[in-house]
């Protein structure tokens, strides 16, 4: 039996649209991951490093449903990224398609007169085919996976010792902000995706409505900065958004060290939830330090790749 195509117009968001699409986003993770991986703040921080008023979009019903969503985000020199929703009750009605190809026409736009080549960056559930096949046909390539570990802390986490001579500090606000980002910059230049970024822009988008600064960190070794660790506070538990040590001070305990320092403070805090994403094809092996704190896969998302032109 042929199934019905119903009717759906599709537009810009507005800022009173951000509920429905975190509840339509958290629909589409529960589909796929058995729980939702988005709060509202999330939503807000994405649309503060966008101009939703054309770089976002939302498809409605004919009785005015929130039943799709897609964006497009600048996050590098060479590179954007893309996410595309559509509510599990109203897959294989064009909707997606639609909507990507709102984002590749918007990302054309975005990258004319750049230098090099410009990449976006398409992520979606691995388990989802339907997604996988639709962005296949478009030209987009399979490139990597990053899974989504978690933790549920049963007690207090144990401290790992650091070396002689290098400690942990609470990231100071006003005065901090440059020495970060330089050690952000150099750590992350080993990371697939990598792209130059502004560091007026990054703070910003760093510093959007779960900033806590008491949740980032700097490892110093005297007077140099040796590496990092930024969390924030979600309603679905502590998210640890980055981490990075410098390549002639990894293998010796820093990463371990600041994941248990991490961890330690969520716990005081009453939160026993840890979360975070890693490329599975990480060439510092992060994901095994991540297994040797306790943390576990708990889905994968597959990340494409497609050259744009223009």
């Amino acid at each position: 039996m042929e199934k019905h195509v119903q009717k759906f117009i599709i537009k810009h968001p507005t800022l009173e649209d951000a509920q429905a699409v975190t509840d339509l986003v958290s629909l589409c993770d529960i589909a796929e991951i058995g729980e939702p991986d988005i709060t509202l703040s999330d939503v807000f921080d994405m649309w503060n490093s966008i101009q939703i008023e054309t770089d976002a979009w939302i498809a409605l019903s004919a009785a005015n449903q929130l039943i799709g969503y897609g964006f497009v985000e600048v996050t590098g020199a060479n590179r954007l990224d893309t996410c595309i929703f559509v509510h599990p009750q109203f897959k294989n009605q064009g909707i997606g398609s639609l909507l990507l190809k709102k984002v590749e026409e918007r990302a054309n736009v975005l990258v004319k007169g750049r230098d090099g080549e410009q990449k976006l960056m398409n992520q979606l559930p691995y388990t989802n085919i339907d997604a996988r096949n639709l962005v296949e046909a478009r030209g987009y390539q399979f490139s990597r996976l990053f899974e989504r570990m978690k933790i549920e802390l049963q007690g207090a986490p144990y401290q790992h010792h650091l070396p002689e001579g290098i400690t942990i500090r609470s990231f100071q606000p006003d005065h901090d902000e440059e020495t970060l980002f330089s050690i952000y910059d150099e750590t992350f230049r080993d990371a697939w995706g990598y792209s130059k970024k502004d560091i007026t822009t990054w703070i910003s988008q760093k510093k959007g409505e779960g900033y806590d600064p008491s949740l980032w960190f700097i490892v110093w070794k005297k007077s140099k900065p040796v590496g990092f660790l930024m969390s924030r506070m979600q309603d679905d538990g502590l998210f640890i958004d980055l981490l990075g040590v410098k390549r002639e001070y990894r293998k010796h305990g820093i990463g371990k060290a600041l994941l248990l320092h991490t961890f330690g403070l969520a716990y005081k805090r009453n939160q026993k939830t840890i979360l975070l994403y890693v490329d599975s094809d990480s060439l510092t092996n992060a994901n095994r330090l991540y297994q040797q704190v306790g943390m576990s896969a708990h889905s994968q998302t597959a990340v494409y790749l497609k050259q744009l032109t223009f």
